[in-house]
Protein backbone atom coordinates (compact mmCIF):
# COMPACT_ATOMS: atom_id res chain seq x y z
CA UNK A 1 0.00 0.00 0.00
CA UNK A 2 2.64 2.20 -1.08
CA UNK A 3 1.35 9.88 -6.95
CA UNK A 4 -0.87 11.47 -8.35
CA UNK A 5 -1.08 8.84 -10.91
CA UNK A 6 -3.77 8.48 -8.37
CA UNK A 7 -5.34 9.40 -4.98
CA UNK A 8 -7.87 7.04 -5.99
CA UNK A 9 -5.68 3.98 -6.61
CA UNK A 10 -4.59 4.41 -2.64
CA UNK A 11 -7.94 4.62 -1.79
CA UNK A 12 -9.24 1.70 -3.89
CA UNK A 13 -6.04 -0.17 -2.11
CA UNK A 14 -7.17 0.37 1.02
CA UNK A 15 -10.36 0.06 0.59
CA UNK A 16 -9.69 -4.05 -0.39
CA UNK A 17 -7.37 -4.54 2.87
CA UNK A 18 -10.78 -5.38 4.84
CA UNK A 19 -11.91 -7.43 2.40
CA UNK A 20 -15.05 -9.63 2.86
CA UNK A 21 -16.09 -13.09 4.20
CA UNK A 22 -16.30 -14.79 0.76
CA UNK A 23 -12.85 -13.65 -0.89
CA UNK A 24 -11.33 -14.61 2.65
CA UNK A 25 -10.32 -18.47 1.72
CA UNK A 26 -8.00 -20.65 2.38
CA UNK A 27 -5.26 -18.95 0.52
CA UNK A 28 -5.16 -15.84 1.86
CA UNK A 29 -5.18 -17.51 5.82
CA UNK A 30 -2.19 -19.22 4.66
CA UNK A 31 -0.26 -16.56 2.45
CA UNK A 32 0.38 -13.04 2.31
CA UNK A 33 0.95 -11.40 -0.94
CA UNK A 34 4.35 -9.83 -1.13
CA UNK A 35 6.81 -8.93 -3.83
CA UNK A 36 10.88 -10.02 -4.04
CA UNK A 37 13.77 -9.38 -6.07
CA UNK A 38 15.09 -11.72 -7.94
CA UNK A 39 18.50 -11.04 -10.05
CA UNK A 40 17.61 -6.88 -9.04
CA UNK A 41 14.19 -7.87 -11.15
CA UNK A 42 10.97 -7.40 -9.05
CA UNK A 43 8.57 -10.21 -9.26
CA UNK A 44 5.40 -11.54 -7.06
CA UNK A 45 6.23 -13.52 -4.37
CA UNK A 46 4.39 -15.14 -1.23
CA UNK A 47 5.29 -15.11 2.00
CA UNK A 48 4.31 -18.01 4.10
CA UNK A 49 4.04 -17.14 8.08
CA UNK A 50 3.73 -20.86 9.03
CA UNK A 51 7.63 -20.86 8.15
CA UNK A 52 8.83 -17.47 7.87
CA UNK A 53 9.30 -18.15 3.90
CA UNK A 54 9.07 -16.01 0.73
CA UNK A 55 9.13 -17.72 -2.61
CA UNK A 56 8.53 -16.21 -6.25
CA UNK A 57 4.90 -17.42 -7.33
CA UNK A 58 6.64 -18.14 -10.84
CA UNK A 59 8.26 -21.85 -10.04
CA UNK A 60 10.63 -21.83 -12.39
CA UNK A 61 13.88 -21.91 -10.40
CA UNK A 62 15.66 -21.11 -13.56
CA UNK A 63 13.41 -18.22 -14.65
CA UNK A 64 14.70 -14.75 -15.12
CA UNK A 65 11.33 -13.19 -14.57
CA UNK A 66 12.13 -11.30 -17.78
CA UNK A 67 10.15 -11.38 -21.02
CA UNK A 68 13.20 -12.78 -23.12
CA UNK A 69 12.67 -15.75 -20.44
CA UNK A 70 9.05 -16.06 -21.18
CA UNK A 71 7.99 -15.38 -17.31
CA UNK A 72 4.54 -14.64 -16.81
CA UNK A 73 5.31 -11.96 -14.46
CA UNK A 74 7.93 -9.84 -16.90
CA UNK A 75 6.60 -6.30 -16.43
CA UNK A 76 5.30 -6.68 -12.98
CA UNK A 77 5.96 -3.17 -11.01
CA UNK A 78 6.21 -3.07 -7.05
CA UNK A 79 4.03 0.16 -7.21
CA UNK A 80 1.39 -1.56 -8.14
CA UNK A 81 -0.33 -3.96 -5.40
CA UNK A 82 -1.05 -7.11 -5.73
CA UNK A 83 -4.69 -8.97 -5.47
CA UNK A 84 -6.16 -12.32 -4.95
CA UNK A 85 -9.34 -13.11 -6.51
CA UNK A 86 -11.21 -16.21 -7.06
CA UNK A 87 -8.16 -18.48 -6.94
CA UNK A 88 -5.97 -16.18 -9.11
CA UNK A 89 -3.29 -13.42 -8.50
CA UNK A 90 -4.02 -10.36 -10.13
CA UNK A 91 -1.57 -7.58 -11.20
CA UNK A 92 -0.23 -5.01 -13.70
CA UNK A 93 2.22 -5.63 -16.26
CA UNK A 94 3.97 -2.24 -17.17
CA UNK A 95 6.55 -2.74 -19.81
CA UNK A 96 9.22 -0.98 -19.79
CA UNK A 97 7.96 0.85 -16.45
CA UNK A 98 5.17 2.59 -17.95
CA UNK A 99 2.39 2.75 -15.88
CA UNK A 100 -0.56 4.13 -17.27
CA UNK A 101 -0.10 1.78 -20.37
CA UNK A 102 0.24 -1.29 -18.05
CA UNK A 103 -2.16 -4.25 -18.90
CA UNK A 104 -4.34 -6.02 -16.26
CA UNK A 105 -3.13 -9.68 -15.69
CA UNK A 106 -4.85 -12.92 -14.21
CA UNK A 107 -2.11 -15.61 -13.25
CA UNK A 108 -4.29 -18.88 -12.54
CA UNK A 109 -2.78 -20.66 -8.83
CA UNK A 110 -3.78 -24.10 -9.97
CA UNK A 111 -2.80 -23.98 -13.70
CA UNK A 112 0.10 -21.38 -13.97
CA UNK A 113 -1.65 -20.18 -17.04
CA UNK A 114 -1.90 -16.17 -17.71
CA UNK A 115 -4.12 -14.26 -19.16
CA UNK A 116 -5.06 -10.85 -20.06
CA UNK A 117 -8.21 -9.16 -18.74
CA UNK A 118 -7.98 -5.75 -20.06
CA UNK A 119 -5.27 -3.01 -20.67
CA UNK A 120 -5.20 0.81 -19.39
CA UNK A 121 -5.13 2.15 -22.91
CA UNK A 122 -8.08 0.02 -23.78
CA UNK A 123 -9.94 1.84 -20.89
CA UNK A 124 -8.99 4.76 -21.80
CA UNK A 125 -10.74 4.73 -25.29
CA UNK A 126 -13.97 4.25 -23.43
CA UNK A 127 -13.45 7.87 -21.88
CA UNK A 128 -15.86 10.73 -23.76
CA UNK A 129 -13.99 13.32 -25.79
CA UNK A 130 -15.66 15.65 -23.93
CA UNK A 131 -14.10 14.41 -20.43
CA UNK A 132 -10.26 15.50 -20.39
CA UNK A 133 -7.89 13.43 -18.87
CA UNK A 134 -5.67 15.43 -17.93
CA UNK A 135 -6.83 15.89 -14.33
CA UNK A 136 -5.35 12.59 -13.76
CA UNK A 137 -6.33 8.64 -13.94
CA UNK A 138 -7.19 6.36 -10.87
CA UNK A 139 -7.35 2.56 -10.56
CA UNK A 140 -7.54 0.08 -8.49
CA UNK A 141 -8.57 -3.77 -7.82
CA UNK A 142 -11.74 -3.03 -5.43
CA UNK A 143 -14.54 -6.30 -4.67
CA UNK A 144 -14.19 -8.49 -7.32
CA UNK A 145 -13.37 -5.57 -10.26
CA UNK A 146 -11.19 -3.15 -11.63
CA UNK A 147 -12.17 0.46 -11.09
CA UNK A 148 -10.99 2.76 -13.48
CA UNK A 149 -11.79 6.51 -13.04
CA UNK A 150 -11.25 10.11 -14.71
CA UNK A 151 -12.19 12.89 -12.03
CA UNK A 152 -13.11 16.49 -12.74
CA UNK A 153 -10.69 19.71 -12.07
CA UNK A 154 -12.71 20.26 -8.89
CA UNK A 155 -11.79 16.24 -8.05
CA UNK A 156 -15.32 14.89 -8.40
CA UNK A 157 -15.71 12.15 -10.70
CA UNK A 158 -16.19 12.91 -14.43
CA UNK A 159 -15.83 9.96 -15.61
CA UNK A 160 -15.70 5.99 -14.32
CA UNK A 161 -16.57 2.20 -14.76
CA UNK A 162 -15.56 -1.38 -13.34
CA UNK A 163 -14.30 -4.74 -15.12
CA UNK A 164 -15.47 -7.72 -14.14
CA UNK A 165 -12.56 -10.15 -12.66
CA UNK A 166 -15.26 -13.23 -13.15
CA UNK A 167 -16.11 -12.65 -16.52
CA UNK A 168 -13.84 -9.62 -18.25
CA UNK A 169 -17.22 -7.25 -18.79
CA UNK A 170 -17.21 -3.85 -18.50
CA UNK A 171 -19.69 -1.67 -16.91
CA UNK A 172 -19.56 2.43 -18.43
CA UNK A 173 -21.33 3.21 -14.36
CA UNK A 174 -22.67 6.39 -13.38
CA UNK A 175 -20.35 9.10 -12.12
CA UNK A 176 -22.14 9.44 -8.56
CA UNK A 177 -22.64 5.81 -8.75
CA UNK A 178 -20.95 4.25 -5.63
CA UNK A 179 -19.60 0.84 -5.47
CA UNK A 180 -20.90 -1.23 -1.74
CA UNK A 181 -17.55 -2.81 0.67
CA UNK A 182 -20.59 -4.53 2.28
CA UNK A 183 -23.28 -6.39 3.09
CA UNK A 184 -25.44 -6.15 6.06
CA UNK A 185 -28.92 -7.84 6.09
CA UNK A 186 -30.94 -6.09 3.13
CA UNK A 187 -28.18 -3.14 3.57
CA UNK A 188 -25.70 -1.98 1.26
CA UNK A 189 -22.59 0.01 2.81
CA UNK A 190 -20.72 2.15 0.66
CA UNK A 191 -18.16 4.92 1.40
CA UNK A 192 -18.94 8.08 0.42
CA UNK A 193 -17.84 10.06 -2.88
CA UNK A 194 -14.73 11.68 -1.05
CA UNK A 195 -12.97 8.53 -0.65
CA UNK A 196 -12.43 8.45 -4.40
CA UNK A 197 -10.07 12.02 -4.12
CA UNK A 198 -8.93 12.02 -0.59
CA UNK A 199 -8.45 9.00 0.88
CA UNK A 200 -11.34 9.31 3.08
CA UNK A 201 -14.86 8.87 3.69
CA UNK A 202 -17.09 11.38 5.13
CA UNK A 203 -19.72 8.91 7.00
CA UNK A 204 -20.78 5.32 5.67
CA UNK A 205 -24.02 5.39 2.97
CA UNK A 206 -25.99 2.59 3.71
CA UNK A 207 -28.89 1.74 0.82
CA UNK A 208 -31.55 -0.51 1.31
CA UNK A 209 -33.46 -0.34 -1.97
CA UNK A 210 -34.33 3.32 -2.83
CA UNK A 211 -33.89 4.62 0.58
CA UNK A 212 -30.39 6.16 1.31
CA UNK A 213 -28.60 7.08 4.79
CA UNK A 214 -25.73 8.21 5.43
CA UNK A 215 -24.17 6.91 9.53
CA UNK A 216 -21.25 8.33 10.92
CA UNK A 217 -21.77 11.49 8.78
CA UNK A 218 -19.38 13.61 11.22
CA UNK A 219 -16.34 10.79 11.20
CA UNK A 220 -13.49 11.58 9.22
CA UNK A 221 -13.18 7.39 7.89
CA UNK A 222 -9.92 5.71 6.34
CA UNK A 223 -11.16 2.31 6.33
CA UNK A 224 -13.50 0.20 7.52
CA UNK A 225 -13.19 -3.72 8.78
CA UNK A 226 -16.22 -6.13 7.87
CA UNK A 227 -14.85 -9.12 9.82
CA UNK A 228 -17.74 -9.06 12.50
CA UNK A 229 -20.75 -7.36 10.64
CA UNK A 230 -22.52 -10.43 10.58
CA UNK A 231 -23.23 -9.71 14.31
CA UNK A 232 -23.93 -6.29 13.56
CA UNK A 233 -20.29 -4.82 14.48
CA UNK A 234 -18.77 -2.46 11.97
CA UNK A 235 -14.96 -1.90 13.15
CA UNK A 236 -13.83 1.39 11.55
CA UNK A 237 -10.74 3.62 11.67
CA UNK A 238 -10.90 7.30 11.69
CA UNK A 239 -9.19 10.59 12.44
CA UNK A 240 -9.86 12.24 15.70
CA UNK A 241 -12.02 15.78 15.34
CA UNK A 242 -10.50 18.69 17.58
CA UNK A 243 -12.41 21.02 19.57
CA UNK A 244 -11.81 23.93 16.59
CA UNK A 245 -13.64 21.24 14.54
CA UNK A 246 -10.73 20.54 12.55
CA UNK A 247 -9.36 16.84 12.06
CA UNK A 248 -5.76 15.66 13.46
CA UNK A 249 -4.08 13.84 10.85
CA UNK A 250 -1.78 12.43 12.85
CA UNK A 251 -3.35 10.59 15.20
CA UNK A 252 -5.93 7.92 14.43
CA UNK A 253 -8.59 5.80 16.31
CA UNK A 254 -10.41 2.37 16.44
CA UNK A 255 -14.16 2.68 16.71
CA UNK A 256 -17.11 -0.13 17.33
CA UNK A 257 -20.31 1.26 15.61
CA UNK A 258 -23.43 -0.98 16.42
CA UNK A 259 -25.78 -1.31 13.12
CA UNK A 260 -29.09 -2.36 15.22
CA UNK A 261 -28.45 0.28 18.03
CA UNK A 262 -26.83 3.18 16.44
CA UNK A 263 -23.98 2.88 19.37
CA UNK A 264 -20.38 4.16 18.55
CA UNK A 265 -17.95 2.94 20.78
CA UNK A 266 -14.41 4.43 21.09
CA UNK A 267 -12.27 1.23 21.32
CA UNK A 268 -8.67 1.99 20.99
CA UNK A 269 -7.01 6.25 20.88
CA UNK A 270 -3.82 7.61 19.46
CA UNK A 271 -1.98 5.84 17.39
CA UNK A 272 -0.45 6.98 14.13
CA UNK A 273 -1.79 4.56 11.66
CA UNK A 274 -4.93 3.15 9.74
CA UNK A 275 -3.15 0.06 9.75
CA UNK A 276 -4.63 -2.68 11.94
CA UNK A 277 -5.17 -6.70 12.03
CA UNK A 278 -8.27 -8.05 13.53
CA UNK A 279 -7.91 -11.80 14.63
CA UNK A 280 -10.82 -13.45 16.70
CA UNK A 281 -11.58 -10.89 19.37
CA UNK A 282 -8.49 -8.49 19.29
CA UNK A 283 -7.47 -5.69 17.59
CA UNK A 284 -3.57 -5.85 16.69
CA UNK A 285 -1.46 -2.87 16.20
CA UNK A 286 1.96 -0.58 16.79
CA UNK A 287 1.72 2.80 18.35
CA UNK A 288 4.64 5.34 19.16
CA UNK A 289 5.67 4.52 22.56
CA UNK A 290 6.93 6.96 25.61
CA UNK A 291 10.83 6.89 26.07
CA UNK A 292 11.53 5.21 22.83
CA UNK A 293 14.79 3.28 22.84
CA UNK A 294 17.32 5.19 20.85
CA UNK A 295 19.07 3.86 17.36
CA UNK A 296 22.20 6.33 16.92
CA UNK A 297 23.05 9.41 15.47
CA UNK A 298 21.88 9.89 12.37
CA UNK A 299 24.66 12.25 10.04
CA UNK A 300 22.11 12.71 7.05
CA UNK A 301 19.64 14.37 9.69
CA UNK A 302 22.43 15.96 11.95
CA UNK A 303 20.10 14.57 14.85
CA UNK A 304 19.47 11.17 17.40
CA UNK A 305 17.09 8.83 15.69
CA UNK A 306 14.71 6.42 18.11
CA UNK A 307 12.30 3.33 17.39
CA UNK A 308 9.11 5.05 18.03
CA UNK A 309 7.23 1.53 17.56
CA UNK A 310 9.33 0.26 20.30
CA UNK A 311 9.62 -2.59 18.48
CA UNK A 312 5.85 -3.57 20.65
CA UNK A 313 2.71 -4.93 19.31
CA UNK A 314 0.00 -3.98 20.64
CA UNK A 315 -3.60 -5.25 21.15
CA UNK A 316 -7.26 -4.84 22.43
CA UNK A 317 -9.76 -6.55 23.11
CA UNK A 318 -12.96 -5.86 21.24
CA UNK A 319 -15.26 -6.85 24.13
CA UNK A 320 -13.72 -5.03 26.86
CA UNK A 321 -11.47 -2.30 25.61
CA UNK A 322 -8.57 -3.95 28.27
CA UNK A 323 -5.16 -2.82 26.32
CA UNK A 324 -2.42 -5.82 26.50
CA UNK A 325 1.23 -6.26 25.06
CA UNK A 326 1.30 -9.07 22.06
CA UNK A 327 4.93 -9.00 22.07
CA UNK A 328 8.27 -6.45 22.73
CA UNK A 329 11.25 -6.72 20.64
CA UNK A 330 13.37 -3.62 21.33
CA UNK A 331 15.70 -4.17 18.90
CA UNK A 332 13.44 -3.90 15.35
CA UNK A 333 11.68 -0.85 14.20
CA UNK A 334 7.90 -1.82 13.29
CA UNK A 335 6.41 -0.34 10.40
CA UNK A 336 3.36 0.85 11.23
CA UNK A 337 1.42 0.76 8.11
CA UNK A 338 2.98 -2.51 7.27
CA UNK A 339 0.76 -4.71 9.25
CA UNK A 340 -1.11 -7.51 8.05
CA UNK A 341 -3.45 -10.65 9.23
CA UNK A 342 -2.94 -14.22 7.75
CA UNK A 343 -5.02 -16.21 9.37
CA UNK A 344 -4.25 -16.71 12.98
CA UNK A 345 -0.70 -14.93 12.36
CA UNK A 346 -0.11 -11.14 12.41
CA UNK A 347 2.61 -9.87 10.16
CA UNK A 348 4.07 -6.91 10.67
CA UNK A 349 7.46 -5.69 8.77
CA UNK A 350 10.49 -4.06 10.37
CA UNK A 351 13.55 -2.11 9.23
CA UNK A 352 16.09 -1.12 11.10
CA UNK A 353 19.22 0.95 10.25
CA UNK A 354 22.35 1.04 11.93
CA UNK A 355 23.87 4.45 11.74
CA UNK A 356 27.20 2.77 13.36
CA UNK A 357 28.16 1.15 9.71
CA UNK A 358 27.79 3.96 6.70
CA UNK A 359 29.33 4.68 3.52
CA UNK A 360 30.11 8.13 2.96
CA UNK A 361 28.61 9.17 -0.79
CA UNK A 362 30.12 12.73 -1.91
CA UNK A 363 27.74 14.70 -4.84
CA UNK A 364 27.12 17.98 -6.03
CA UNK A 365 25.64 19.50 -2.25
CA UNK A 366 28.20 17.22 -0.30
CA UNK A 367 28.52 14.21 1.53
CA UNK A 368 25.47 11.67 2.13
CA UNK A 369 25.95 8.73 4.32
CA UNK A 370 24.45 5.51 3.49
CA UNK A 371 23.52 3.42 6.37
CA UNK A 372 23.64 -0.39 6.40
CA UNK A 373 20.12 -1.63 6.58
CA UNK A 374 18.03 -4.91 7.14
CA UNK A 375 14.65 -5.43 6.01
CA UNK A 376 11.96 -8.08 7.34
CA UNK A 377 9.37 -8.86 9.09
CA UNK A 378 7.94 -10.49 12.52
CA UNK A 379 5.61 -12.88 13.03
CA UNK A 380 3.28 -13.24 15.61
CA UNK A 381 1.08 -16.51 16.23
CA UNK A 382 -2.05 -15.40 17.91
CA UNK A 383 -2.73 -19.12 18.67
CA UNK A 384 0.70 -19.82 20.81
CA UNK A 385 1.61 -16.35 21.43
CA UNK A 386 5.16 -17.02 20.27
CA UNK A 387 6.84 -14.33 18.25
CA UNK A 388 9.54 -14.83 15.06
CA UNK A 389 11.70 -12.26 13.29
CA UNK A 390 12.42 -13.22 9.48
CA UNK A 391 14.96 -11.16 7.88
CA UNK A 392 13.83 -10.07 3.90
CA UNK A 393 16.51 -12.46 2.84
CA UNK A 394 14.87 -15.27 4.44
CA UNK A 395 13.90 -17.96 1.50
Amino acid sequence: MKYRICILFAALLLCGCAGTAEDRDDFLDTFLLTDMKVDGIDTPALFNPAKGTTTPICSDPLCSHTKKDGCPFAGYHSLQELHYYGGAVWFQSAEGGKLMDSDIMRYDLDTGRVTKLTSLPELRELVPDSIPIENGQSYGFFEGCFVYRVPRADHTIAFQLRVSLDDGKIEVLDHDFIIPFAQYKKKSLSYTPELSYTGVSYGIDVREGDHRETILSEKRIAICFTDLLESGKLIYVDSPKREDGSYDFDRMAVHVYDMESGEDRLLIDDFPSAYIALIGDFIYYSRYVEDPPSLGYDKNMGKEQFNLSGGILFRTSIETGEESVAFELPAYTLIQTEIHRVGQYVVIEYRNTDYSHFEELPGDYGVWYAYEKENGRVVYDTASGEAKVYPEASQ
